[in-house]
């Protein structure tokens, strides 16, 4: 597996995208390119998501 930070960051990237479609073909891609690292890649996207709820719902 690649650098964590290196994994974080194309994620990022990719979550960053205004165009749907574009963001799932990339996904897609990104899933095919490093199959290895997709439980990882989920595991950090919960947590961004956990932290997302948590800061909403604090407001």
């Amino acid at each position: 597996m690649r650098d964590a930070e290196i994994i974080e960051s194309e994620l990022m990237e990719i979550s960053g995208m205004a165009d749907e479609g574009v963001k799932l073909e990339r996904i897609i891609a990104w899933c095919a390119s490093h199959p290895d690292e997709v439980p990882f890649a989920l595991h950090q996207m919960m947590g961004w998501r956990a932290k997302h709820v948590a800061q909403s719902g604090h407001s």
